[in-house]
């Protein structure tokens, strides 16, 4: 069994900070440093990549410059520039391709870009500007700060009261805290046989093949095939609507256990409004979740959409997200989209039903009773919570019914991971199921992590080990803090909402701020 031993140690000015990631949670930590007037002696932070600030969705093998993320301006987390002054007075568009260039020439007419969903690359760059900015800052500061690109790391050793880390490129040591952002390398990897990833789209897309199988319809399976219809061809807009031709002779399958799309984007602003108004409603206490979804969601459902109260006001919970996702899987995938698209034009807001449901998940994240109950007795429900909160932007589900109706693109509905069943030995298979959270969402962090004591011996984790994340990020070990703070949603036992560049954002903001609060380092050491 690991013990850890507490120590006063140095102020925080003398510490050094080894962070494990560079993507947009390490982007957030650091501006909040700043912000906090926060400078550590050292940070050093350590990424497998070689474009620190973007994360995987915004890297440029993996945006491609057509692929969009599905955010808009105001739904970007604040940070040390705003996103319309960088691209008026700082991006240069000279060094960028075309669809960028059409992005920021569109973002020239700032009520246009303030309601543009942002391509990937486009925010991606403006994340890398960010991050650049914050390091420069941090650095006339008075903070040493390091970022080690292209530096995977193998483990993170505990010893003599302090943390090493061994990279595939040497061992740094000397450290008091370790911050580990690594978001979706913490869950699971394995993939179907004979698949590819859907990322980089690179190493799909040049193939000269006749059939794609995509294993999946998640925004991840859309961006394969939209990858793969860039291409081979393109999309023009015509009098009769959005239509794809190309000249290459192909076909995209796409398959998945429920055989439908997530819904289409959806105003997300008002998120915002249903949470002060359910937080307003304390008339009725509620003890567990479907208690709070019977006497709080129903009402605000009855107030603001009552066409999907009538038909939810029976159901439980789970059944209610069943079926406004429409996951049952009796209904068309295209004649989904395209009932979503016309019901964006309604202005009674039914629509916006997932932003009661984001709005209630949030009530129960920030409630000790109802969290406890939803980790014990609702955790079946996440699958439906992911595809309440996933949204397809606008343009991207026009262009999958333009592959439809061009005849290029198919759906399967499949049970289990069977696309290598499909009778074509040739077709080109890619796995785009998205990220799979492990079982125990710490199993890949306790894989990093070595424990040596005073005489340099290993010590191993055992089943009497008991770990926990705290409310301030910090990784607990058999009751005792660790001073190893986990930055990934991923990796959060507690965090039941659906990860994203909000996420980032608070993960990265509250572990800065616990940083800013603490004056006592209690040191890591194994006997």
């Amino acid at each position: 069994m690991i013990v850890m031993e507490n120590h006063f140690h140095k102020d925080l000015m003398q510490r050094k900070i080894a962070v494990i990631g560079a993507g947009p949670t390490t982007l957030y930590f650091l501006c909040t440093l700043l912000e906090k007037n926060v400078f550590p002696k050292s940070i050093v932070i350590f990424e497998k990549h070689a474009e620190p600030g973007k994360g995987t969705p915004f890297r440029n093998e993996n945006a491609n410059p057509n692929l969009l993320s599905n955010l808009k301006e105001s739904e970007i987390p604040k940070l040390n520039i705003s996103f319309s002054t960088w691209i008026r007075d700082v991006y240069d568009k000279d060094k960028v391709s075309s669809t960028l260039n059409a992005f920021i020439s569109d973002a020239d007419d700032s009520n246009s870009s303030r309601n543009q969903v942002i391509p990937r690359g486009v925010l991606g760059e403006y994340l890398s500007f960010c991050f650049k900015r914050v390091v420069q800052c941090l650095k006339e500061a008075g903070s040493d700060v390091a970022v080690q690109i292209r530096t995977g790391v193998k483990s993170v050793i505990i010893e003599n009261q302090q943390f090493t880390v061994e990279t595939d490129k040497g061992r740094y040591s000397g450290f008091h805290r370790v911050v580990v952002n690594m978001g979706s390398d913490l869950c699971s990897k394995d993939k179907l046989d004979d698949a590819l990833w859907a990322y980089p789209p690179r190493q799909y897309t040049r193939e000269d093949k006749g059939e794609f199988i995509i294993d999946g319809m998640s925004l991840t399976a859309i961006d394969a095939a939209l990858s793969i219809a860039r291409a081979k061809g393109q999309f023009n807009h015509t009098e009769s609507g959005l239509e794809y031709q190309s000249n290459h002779n192909f076909k995209i399958l796409m398959r998945s256990r429920t055989g439908v799309f997530p819904k289409v984007w959806y105003n997300s602003d008002v998120v915002a409004d249903y949470i002060k108004r359910l937080d307003a409603n304390c008339a009725i206490d509620v003890s567990n979740v479907e208690s709070f979804y019977r006497h709080k969601l129903l009402p605000l459902f009855k107030q603001s959409m009552p066409k999907i109260y009538q038909q939810i006001k029976e159901m439980s919970f789970a059944e209610c997200l069943t079926f406004l996702n429409q996951r049952t899987g009796q209904v068309h995938p295209i004649l989904k989209l395209k009932a979503e698209l016309l019901s964006l034009a309604d202005e009674s807001r039914q629509s916006d039903w997932p932003a009661v449901i984001a709005a209630g998940i949030n009530h129960i994240q920030q409630s000790p009773l109802l969290l406890n109950d939803f980790l014990a007795h609702h955790q079946d429900i996440k699958s439906q919570l992911s595809a309440s909160f996933a949204s397809i932007p606008l343009e991207s589900a026009n262009r999958i019914i333009a592959l439809y109706d061009n005849g290029v693109l198919n759906f399967e509905k499949a049970e289990g991971e069977t696309a290598a069943d499909n009778g074509n030995s040739d077709a080109i298979r890619i796995d785009a199921k998205g990220v799979i959270e492990c079982e125990d969402k710490l199993a890949k962090l306790k894989g990093l992590l070595v424990f040596s004591g005073a005489d340099n011996k290993k010590k191993s984790l055992t089943d009497v080990d008991k770990w926990s994340v705290a409310e301030n990020h910090e990784l607990i070990l058999n009751g005792k803090p660790t001073h190893i703070y986990v930055g990934s949603a991923f990796a959060t036992p507690w965090y039941i909402n659906i990860p994203g560049l909000e996420t980032c954002a608070n993960f990265g903001k509250q572990i800065a701020q616990q940083f800013a609060q603490d004056d006592v380092y209690e040191e890591a050491v194994g006997e």
